[in-house]
């Protein structure tokens, strides 16, 4: 070759490869930037070009399906003009014939194949492949993915044989590089965009609100939730500044606390109101995160919050109901032994609790003297600014009233939100109240020995305000301790000594009555504690040894349990039943209610005061009521067994008919006496014991539910009674042609109760929905069907009877049906229900109806299990 010749190629060669470079350079630069869903449109253009610049006549990537390896498929392909597609052939390939290939790739190799005529022994398969598909030149460069899979970058000739310089395999190469990052950018961006979606769909689906916003209460992002909340567009919420939304008494508080967080420190939490669009204001809960800059300043803050109304409400409604009963107890215990010097301060003091605590502006009470028809102001709060009562409500004349005082007298008190609401006649009594600028009142009445004593009062400026029927009862039971300890300080007027001051206050309480100093061990007792003893008066200085003797053994642990619950601390008030001996060794009821009154400084009781009564005629009423309900439940039962008695017959009859039968044949087996005879009769004689068992089983079943018998509460399985109740009435189903289907959950706990009612509830139940079936209901296309379930809910074990019955008339209240002597059977007593009812109640249970969407009832019964039962 001459040095012209060589040097012409050299240039040549030089410039291909300068051109090469070029268009892999205007490719890559193509790719930058390019959109996801551009990146499989530019990889098959970037394979054309570069075919056609190598004179190839396909370029192709094949990619592993999944991480076995097993299977490459073709996911890119070019062909030349006039060169036929190979993907309905070489979609899918199975690599594992190809192992060679495979290996080459694995390793890293360039599989440069100039004919195919070359290929070694060991790549026969792939040798065969070529010959199929007409490839007589093929070149191979192995991907590797940032996923960990790998591929094949493939460019092959069919027309002739070709040959790739080892520059032109570098710069394949580059083209190979240029495949794996636009596909795994591609992948890239796909994982992104479905963990934007994911992130987007987690954001939108949750309950809670998000917000993205700056520190100027400009809104970036709002999550679903919230534009559902404001009943906004997501613009049209961005439109709204934070700070406007916010109670502006709150803004200070978001303020400072966004000024609070740092860097170091970047979240924080606060509850505040916000003031919704149609002018209410609602509680929110907010956490919030700042995001900060270089310089440490805050340049976004996300939050999360929620609506927390309903919890403030109800936590509003708690502490509204604990000082309720806090203020309710103190007023109830302050006036007890307080001195008569002090007794008007601590009226007027308690006055100021009670109309503060109501937000009244004046709070007073009466005395009223019937025999000289006034009413005088004795004593009376005012709040700050609140004008004093002018003379004509100091005193008041009572005559001619014919609507105050004998409404009070009747013991009913008068509310009125509105002056307007005065009765005729009353133009003095409104000129008054509107000097002082009253605009609505509530007054309640007090008695003493049957007679009005006096009447208690808050008045309000407030036009139009509603008093509750709980501000009554606080002056209600104020009044009555008002009027205990004015009428105490009468009669400790009225005595001489102190103590007798005392036994007469004591006295004066209907119950008997106790004063427990526990650093002593004595009790002071009244001689109403004594008489309900029948003791003699006089004795009234007890021991604790000497009250717990008096107790009954049976009754003595419950006592002392709960005693010490209550002297712990861990219980506001002591009540118990129990039994105490009296003089002549009788054992009569006794009601103790009591309460620590004095502790000392560790905590410790000092002083427990409280009153027996004695309820021995409430206990036996209740006694002979229960009692009254069991015969009611067994005469129930016994009626209820009268109804169905021929059908039992009939389950009876069955089989003792067939242990007749086995015993003819018995008998004529043993007088056979053929080839096994003796097997053949022990077989009948067993099937006779079985049948004779079965029938003493039914008999023995009609006894328990029949026989009259104490109520007996002890575990047992429901499903099991469920079942045999099913099986004693089965012969009714049977006679109407009602399917009655099981649904039980076989592992319930065991229930608790009194086995034989709680089977009458449920033959009571079953009987009522095979009456649901009448002979218009049997005739249509839909059979009778009664279905049976159990299950186990939170608060115990639920049994459901329900029916595709004629179900409850138009118009009744389901309710209503466990009313006694409510029935809609012609000869129906109407007692089943009701009774069923006192007997799941007496079970701490509860039952009720629901109508069926496509007709028919279903009744649910549920009762209390064993706690202990963790049967699986």
């Amino acid at each position: 070759m001459s040095v012209d010749t060589e040097y012409s190629a050299l240039l040549r060669h030089s410039h291909y490869r300068s051109a090469f470079e070029q268009l892999l350079t205007s490719l890559s630069m193509r790719f930058i930037n390019l959109p996801s869903d551009s990146i499989d449109q530019g990889i098959l253009e970037a394979l054309g070009k570069v075919g056609t610049y190598t004179e190839v006549d396909r370029c192709f990537v094949y990619q592993y399906a999944d991480d076995t390896e097993k299977v490459a498929q073709l996911t890119y392909e070019w062909c030349g003009k006039g060169v036929k597609s190979l993907r309905e052939y070489v979609q899918r390939v199975d690599v594992e014939p190809l192992a060679w290939v495979v290996e080459q790739m694995h390793e890293g190799r360039v599989l440069h194949i100039t004919d195919i005529n070359q290929l070694p022994e060991e790549a026969g398969a792939l040798r065969t492949l070529y010959e199929k598909l007409g490839i007589r030149a093929a070149c191979y460069l192995p991907l590797f993915f940032r996923s960990g899979r790998t591929g094949m970058l493939g460019f092959s000739c069919v027309k002739r044989t070709k040959i790739w310089s080892d520059d032109s395999i570098a710069l394949l190469r580059v083209m190979g590089e240029l495949v794996v990052n636009a596909i795994d950018r591609k992948q890239s961006l796909k994982e992104l965009e479905a963990t934007k979606e994911r992130y987007r769909s987690v954001v939108d689906d949750l309950t809670d609100y998000i917000v993205r916003w700056k520190p100027d209460g400009t809104m970036t992002y709002v999550n679903a939730p919230l534009c559902r909340y404001w009943n906004l567009s997501s613009d049209e919420l961005l439109q709204i500044n934070v700070f406007d939304v916010i109670h502006p008494e709150d803004v200070w508080q978001k303020k400072t606390l966004i000024e609070s967080l740092t860097p170091e420190n970047p979240f924080g939490t606060d509850i505040h109101r916000v003031n919704m669009l149609d002018g209410t204001s609602v509680w929110h809960e907010w956490s919030d995160r700042a995001l900060f800059d270089a310089e440490g300043n805050v340049v976004e803050l996300q939050s999360v919050g929620r609506d927390i109304t309903a919890d403030m409400q109800a936590r509003e409604e708690l502490e509204y109901r604990q000082k309720l009963e806090n203020l309710i107890l103190h007023l109830a215990t302050r006036f007890i032994n307080i001195p008569s010097a002090d007794l008007p301060e601590q009226i007027v003091d308690a006055l100021r609790q009670v109309g503060e605590f109501v937000g009244g502006d004046r709070s007073y009470i009466y005395r009223v003297d019937l025999d000289s028809n006034e009413s005088s102001l004795a004593f009376q709060w005012l709040a700050p600014a609140a004008p004093d009562s002018p003379p004509g409500l100091r005193r008041m004349s009572t005559s001619g009233d014919d609507w105050g005082i004998p409404v009070l007298a009747a013991g009913h008190p008068i509310s009125m939100s509105s002056l307007d609401e005065l009765p005729p006649g009353s133009e003095e009594l409104r000129a008054n109240i509107e000097s002082i600028g009253i605009q609505s009142f509530i007054i309640v009445p007090a008695f003493s020995e049957g007679k009005l004593f006096a009447f208690m009062g808050i008045s309000s400026r407030e036009r139009g305000r509603k008093w509750s029927e709980e501000t009554a009862g606080i002056l209600r039971l104020l009044g009555e301790v008002f009027v205990n300890a004015l009428k105490r300080q009468e009669a400790e007027e009225a005595l001489a000594t102190s103590q007798q001051r005392l036994s007469l206050t004591i006295d004066a309480v209907a119950d008997g009555f106790y004063d427990w100093n526990l650093e002593s061990g004595k009790v002071f007792v009244s001689d109403n504690w004594l008489a309900v003893r029948h003791l003699e008066p006089g004795e009234q200085i007890w021991s604790v040894a000497g009250w717990q003797e008096s107790i009954h053994p049976d009754d003595r642990a419950v006592v002392t349990e709960q005693l010490e619950e209550h002297l712990a601390g861990r219980s506001d008030v002591f009540e118990c039943e129990y039994r105490v001996e009296m003089e002549d060794g009788s054992w009569r009821w006794n009601l103790d209610r009591g309460r620590v009154i004095e502790r000392d400084a560790e905590g410790k009781p000092v002083r427990m005061v409280g009153v027996d009564r004695d309820i021995t005629d409430e206990v036996l009423s209740r006694q002979r009521l229960a009692d009254a309900d069991a015969r009611l439940a067994h005469l129930a039962r016994v009626a209820t067994m009268g109804e169905i008695v021929a059908g039992i017959a009939h389950e009876v009859n069955q089989p003792l008919h067939a242990a007749a039968t086995f015993a003819n044949a018995t008998t004529l087996s043993l007088e056979s006496r053929d080839q096994g005879f003796a097997d053949r009769a022990a077989t009948m004689v067993q099937k006779i014991s079985a049948q004779i068992n079965r029938a003493a089983d039914i008999i023995r079943r009609l006894r328990e539910f029949t026989r009259p018998q104490a109520v007996r509460m002890a575990q047992f399985d429901l499903n099991g009674l469920l079942r045999e109740s099913a099986e004693m009435v089965g012969f009714e189903a049977r006679r109407r042609c009602i399917r009655v289907e099981f649904n039980l959950d076989e592992f319930l706990p065991r229930v608790i109760g009194d086995r034989v009612q709680i089977q009458q509830v449920i033959v009571n139940l079953l009987r009522n929905a095979f009456d649901a079936f009448d002979a218009e209901r049997l005739s249509k296309d839909r059979s009778p069907r009664v279905s049976l379930r159990t299950s186990q809910t939170c608060g115990g074990v639920q049994l459901d009877v329900s029916d595709n019955g004629s179900g409850i008339a138009e118009g009744v209240e389901i309710e209503s049906c466990f009313d006694a002597f409510v029935t809609s059977k012609v000869d129906g007593m109407g007692m089943g229900l009701a009774l069923s009812r006192t007997i799941v109640s007496r079970h701490h249970g509860k039952i009720w109806g629901e109508s069926n969407s496509e007709g028919g009832m279903t009744f649910s019964v549920l009762l209390p299990v064993d706690r202990g039962d963790n049967r699986d």
